[in-house]
């Protein structure tokens, strides 16, 4: 598999050295009114008021049945995040963590932890996130920063529509711009950390009969290490390709091949252990869409993605100060197919409906694994009807109906009331029911291992019986939000608050607990317990978020948003691992040409999390106090435009204001014989991260 990233690597880097001497000579030649009218037909790009992923239709972001946040490619850009996850800390209410640099967590509204699958990640339509233990692994994306044209998120459930996973949060990211450019891009980056990227693409279009059809290619190779780790063990690096094909005539047709593949590595937290993990991620997607007629369109996609992942154990299995086992390095790839179907039908002005269906297979094959092989077939439907009797007033309600092969269907209902008494004005109340189901690792996942050195023989026939457990039950949030949104003064200013109560069921913990012999004081494995569980309390979060952004003009932009929250326990008890408040203040400065300048501050309030020691995994946990923190985040360059071509240089940092602290609990751990590493273990510390970086477009 590896010849095949050295294979595409070598073929996308002649057509970028190739693209970077022929296309811009291409471009300065073409007639400007000639590659306007090629384009005539195509679809308008999306206004900043509108949105696709809250009912999966574009609409005005006024009828927006659920609470969204959009980020522009303008945004994105400026924003100076090196990551998604550092964009996203911009969202009101939103929980980013930084366990490593490989190994972000995100979440929103509660329950955010180290499992970080509450969020369900979608790029150009594709789920993008590891069946084995149902999270996005952020470092292993496919895609570059450079390439995003846009990012809509919905804040809470989003089942409805997406299925399971789509718990706390839906992050749409598209990476295909609507309107295709003949272009090619450069940029180098490099920085504190040991970071260091370099990206390329090319992208060209051409008039194919009555339609266009346009290419995307790029190649990126980087590399960060995490600062906490003295041993310099703990490399993310990658080396990644994207690219697509793409047709389109008019509205009437849209047509498009992608494909993918990333080799890197870096580590990943689990609860029973530190694993370096080596990853190499690869993916084939065909998408359709169709106008039959003008109130009726079609959606096909079909797509295959491959997870190749080699484990290494950096701990020691260690109970009591007793010596359990020393875990073998292991092998586990899992590969799912994916075929969807969607018809949007408008059954006059006042009702659009929306109805489809999803089948998917996945299998996982390991070398510890007991059946050696697991496999999982899912298929889904939903309707989807939004109705409009008057044109103040707004009806979304639908449901969803999940089946699974190993695990228990789900129902995820949705109805919601937008009314709209005026074009710059909506409130919202609805109530939706979400679920996320079990992963691989929580439901079947037994490891037989026999090359390993146990300390207690029993070991190696308990792993046969636990950690995976098959009784284990979706989890399941039901949501009530309330909503208002405006915007005042000729659209300047723009303002929305949502209101939202969950209530959390049947949440699945790991549940770690060793027995010791009463008669020699040693371990009894055979009556100890280490398996994923559903936690049969409640857990109850109201919350509010506020946003506001102001354009003073065209060059100066001001945002700010605040996010409260209130967890308790069903007996109303607070739960001091939520953070009270979130709050986000930035501004931004910017023109065609010249300087410009984007910052963005970020306050976390006081919140206490547990952290199990990696020496101690089955004697509990202590409590750490995190929070009351300042992170700065910004982007300062020089935007200078030469003809059809523009180069930019520049910086970006984050940086903590004041002393380097963690978002997640982590402790230093010293060099000793069941240590992890000479490294920090669980959260690290925030320190200063400065990057210098050259682009150029032609």
């Amino acid at each position: 598999m590896k010849a095949l990233v050295l294979i595409l690597a070598k073929k996308i880097s002649l057509l970028l050295l190739i693209a970077t001497l022929v296309l811009p000579q291409a471009a300065f030649g073409q007639d400007d009114d000639g590659f306007d009218n090629e384009f005539a037909l195509l679809e308008e790009e999306l206004a900043a008021d509108e949105i696709e992923s809250a009912s999966k239709h574009r609409q005005s972001i006024f009828w927006s049945p659920s609470a969204i946040t959009v980020f522009t490619r303008e945004d994105i850009l400026a924003s100076g995040a090196t990551s998604i996850p550092d964009l996203l800390r911009r969202i009101p209410g939103f929980d980013v963590y930084e366990m490593k640099p490989s190994f972000p967590i995100v979440g929103a509204r509660a329950l955010t932890d180290h499992s970080n699958n509450l969020a369900l990640l979608i790029v150009d339509g594709r789920e993008a996130l590891i069946e084995l233990a149902g999270f996005a692994i952020w470092a292993a994306l496919i895609i570059d920063m450079e390439e995003i044209e846009r990012i809509e998120v919905i804040r809470g459930p989003g089942s409805t529509l997406y299925g399971a996973n789509a718990f706390s949060a839906v992050i749409n990211v598209t990476t295909v711009a609507e309107r295709p450019e003949t272009r090619a891009d450069v940029l180098i980056t490099g920085g504190e950390i040991g970071f260091r990227n370099i990206f390329g693409r090319v992208s060209d279009s051409w008039s194919l009969g009555d339609g266009t059809l346009s290419f995307s290619a790029s190649l990126a190779n980087g590399e960060r290490s995490s600062p906490s780790d003295r041993e310099e063990e703990m490399l993310q690096q990658r080396v990644r390709s994207h690219l697509y094909l793409r047709y389109q005539k008019g509205n009437s047709l849209d047509l498009s091949l992608h494909g993918g593949v990333m080799d890197g590595g870096g580590p990943l937290y689990m609860i029973c252990g530190d694993f370096n993990a080596q990853v190499l991620n690869h993916f084939v997607m065909a998408q359709a869409k169709i106008v039959l007629t003008d109130d009726l369109s079609l959606k096909v996609q079909f797509y295959q993605v491959r997870y190749d992942g080699r484990f290494h154990y950096r701990s020691t299995f260690k109970a009591f100060e007793f010596w359990l086992a020393d875990l073998p390095d292991f092998i586990m790839d899992t590969s799912s197919y994916d075929g969807q179907i969607q018809i949007d039908w408008r059954a006059g002005d006042w009702l659009q409906l929306i109805g489809g269906a999803t089948v998917r297979y996945t299998s996982l094959w390991s070398d510890k694994v007991v059946a050696q092989g697991l496999s999982e077939l899912r298929g889904a439907g939903f309707v989807q009807a939004q109705f409009q009797p008057w044109d103040v007033l707004q009806l979304t309600a639908g449901f969803r109906l999940d089946l699974n092969s190993n695990t228990e269907a789900a129902f995820s209902p949705r109805a919601v009331l937008v009314y709209r008494p005026w074009d710059d004005h909506a409130f919202r109340i609805g109530y939706a029911l979400a679920f996320r189901k079990p992963s691989f690792i929580e439901s079947q996942l037994h490891m037989q291992v026999e090359d390993f050195n146990p300390a207690f023989s029993e070991i190696q026939d308990k792993l046969v019986e636990t950690i995976g457990n098959e009784a284990v039950t979706n989890e399941k949030v039901h949501s009530i939000e309330a909503g208002w949104r405006a915007r005042f003064f000729k659209e300047k200013l723009n303002t929305s608050v949502d209101l939202f109560s969950n209530i959390y069921k049947d949440e699945i913990y790991f549940k770690a607990q060793m027995a010791l012999d009463p008669d020699t004081g040693l371990p009894s494995i055979p009556n100890s317990d280490f398996q994923f569980e559903n936690e049969d309390s409640l857990v109850l979060a109201f919350g509010a978020e506020g946003e506001v952004s102001l354009r003073l003009d065209e060059n100066w932009l001001i945002w700010g948003n605040l996010g409260f929250r209130w967890v308790t326990d069903e007996d109303f008890n607070r739960l001091k691992s939520e953070p009270i408040l979130k709050a986000n203040l930035g501004g931004r400065w910017n023109s065609s040409q010249g300087l410009f300048v984007d910052l963005a501050f970020h306050y976390v309030s006081t919140y206490e999390m547990p952290l199990i020691l990696p020496e101690k995994p089955f004697e509990g946990y202590i409590t750490l106090p995190l929070g009351n923190s300042f992170l700065l985040i910004g982007r300062i360059g020089y935007l200078l435009k030469l003809g059809e071509s523009q180069m930019e240089t520049g910086f970006t940092i984050r940086t903590p204001l004041g002393e380097p602290f963690r978002e997640y609990p982590g402790v230093a751990i010293e060099r000793n014989r069941y240590s992890v590493s000479f490294s920090d273990w669980g959260g690290e510390k925030l320190h200063r991260f400065v990057t210098l970086y050259l682009k150029g477009s032609f």
